[in-house]
């Protein structure tokens, strides 16, 4: 029978990835980082993780670029 609830292996990878990382990372280089697929990666920051990280948009070139990073505490 399958696992039923969120893979809690995969959200202490993305959470290591992130704290590695204090300024924050882009969903893509999460993704990257960890081996997990991006929309793996979106659906654990956007319900697991939610009350742990934010996003920042840094201007880049005029461009802004959503970054996620854990909250400062």
């Amino acid at each position: 029978m399958p696992k039923k609830g969120p893979d809690i292996e995969k959200i202490e990878l993305i959470r290591k990835v992130l704290k590695k990382n204090p300024n924050g990372l882009w969903v893509r280089e999460i993704s990257r980082r960890t081996g997990l697929d991006k929309s793996t990666v979106s659906m654990y920051l956007s319900t697991c993780m939610q009350g742990e990280i934010e996003d920042t948009y840094p201007d880049v070139k005029g461009d802004m670029i959503k970054v996620v990073r854990l909250k400062r505490r």
